[in-house]
This record gives C-alpha cells, sequence and structure tokens, in this order.
C-alpha cells in the first residue's frame, strides 16, 4: 500500500529578536532582493531607514501599530498626530483589529530556500496562528491609493507579489494578506488577500533574483557590476 498523505516540511520557528538582531544575520531578506533588483534596473540604492518621507513614515507606523511600546515620539520629519489616526484607522477595521488581537507581532525566522539552497531570512509584520484557522502572514503597507483597486494594482509594480511568494512559502502558509493603511484623511483601509497565481508569478521573480547571487551563476555582461556589487555588499566586502 502507498501512503498517500503528504508531509510539509516543519516551519521555521519564529524569533523573537530585536530589529538590529535580525538586520545582522547572515542570511539574504526580501530587501536586498529589492536592491539587486533596484541594481539591475540602474536605481540607486535605497537607505534602510530615513527621518523623513515615505520610508520614515512607514517604519513610525509600524512601530506604533505593532509595538508600541517602542514608539519614539518628536522624531524630525514625523508627524506624531497622523501616524496614531492612521493606527486609530486600522483598529477600527473589525477584521484588521481581530487579526491584531490574535497574532505575533514582528517575528523573525531563517530559513534555508530549497530550489537555491540560498539561507534567507525574513521579518514579518504580523503572523496568526490560530487552532482550526488558516495559518496566516499580515503584512501592512502605508498607501496613497485612492481606493482598493488602485491599492490592489500597486502590488504588483512595488513587487508585494514576490514579498507574499518570499514569506508565504518560507513559512508554509494559508494566506498573505496585505492590509493598505493610506496616510492621508479618511486613512481608509484596505484588505487584500494575495491570490495563488500572483504568489507564483512572485515566487519566479525571487527565484530569479536569488539564482543571480549564486556564485557559479553567469550573468549578462551588462548588469554583471550591478550583481558583483550586490553580492559584495551582501557578503560585507567593500
Amino acid at each position: 500500500m502507498t501512503d498517500s498523505t503528504t508531509t510539509l516540511p516543519a516551519r521555521p520557528d519564529l524569533l523573537r529578536i530585536p530589529y538590529d538582531d535580525y538586520r545582522a544575520l547572515p542570511a539574504i531578506a526580501n530587501s536586498d532582493l529589492s536592491r539587486l533588483r533596484d541594481a539591475l534596473n540602474g536605481r540607486a540604492p535605497r537607505p534602510h531607514t530615513s527621518v523623513g518621507g515615505a520610508l520614515g513614515l512607514g517604519t513610525a507606523f509600524h512601530t506604533a501599530l505593532l509595538e508600541p511600546n517602542l514608539y519614539e515620539p518628536g522624531q524630525p520629519g514625523i508627524n506624531d498626530t497622523l501616524i496614531w489616526w492612521m493606527v486609530d484607522g486600522v483598529k477600527l477595521h473589525p477584521e484588521v483589529n481581530a487579526l491584531l488581537e490574535a497574532g505575533i507581532p514582528e517575528p523573525s525566522c531563517i530559513f534555508t530556500e530549497p530550489v537555491t539552497d540560498t539561507l534567507c531570512k525574513l521579518r514579518a509584520d504580523l503572523v496568526v496562528n490560530q487552532p482550526g484557522q488558516p495559518y496566516t502572514i499580515v503584512d501592512f503597507k502605508t498607501t496613497m491609493a485612492r481606493d482598493h483597486n488602485h491599492f490592489v494594482e500597486q502590488c504588483t509594480q512595488y513587487d508585494y507579489d514576490r514579498q507574499a511568494a518570499f514569506y508565504a512559502d518560507a513559512l508554509h502558509a494559508d494566506r498573505f494578506l496585505l492590509i493598505g493603511v493610506q496616510k492621508v484623511e479618511p486613512f481608509k483601509v484596505f484588505v487584500y488577500e494575495v491570490p495563488p497565481l500572483l504568489r507564483n508569478e512572485g515566487r519566479a521573480k525571487y527565484l530569479r533574483l536569488l539564482k543571480l547571487l549564486q556564485p557559479e551563476t553567469p550573468v549578462p555582461l551588462s548588469v554583471v557590476q550591478a550583481v558583483r556589487e550586490v553580492r559584495d555588499a551582501l557578503n560585507g566586502v567593500d
């Protein structure tokens, strides 16, 4: 007789560690793949942190929502009142607030991506693992999208599909939810479950980039310098 049951590999452990310790883990993150993508497209590298602009606002919002005890008011370029209005908008959404109350905020993990045998890492905004419920990863995005459809259109443009696949594959998640939060009044909240087809497209994106990072992988001459620079940066080579 043949055993027809299928056993998935064990999920990597969720680690509760400070962000700086996560950054120091010697593994490839989704943000590293974005750096490689930008290099291949001839874009200047973006900083990991910023005191102003979209990145600074997003970082402040995530801290206020997910780790409010770590939030530091009065940071340059950050409107604290705006941040808490956005947080209130999220908590007024019944479905999203229920996820916040049930989930684990800011867990990290380290894992080996099986196709390329690459050591990788991720830090999710929220993981919801409740008995009898789908294993769910939630990621919050600050957005200027006008409405839900506009937010969905941005998912491929900003490679949210790649992130969804990278995270969901690593954690064998049943669902990956993107939560868009408007940065301006009326601070609407858009909930979008990334569908399997879009996750398949995202998987193709992250595998292509991971393969380019393999030392033995030949790359086109037109991008060889960009790939080398990203490889060196990831390996700590000046």
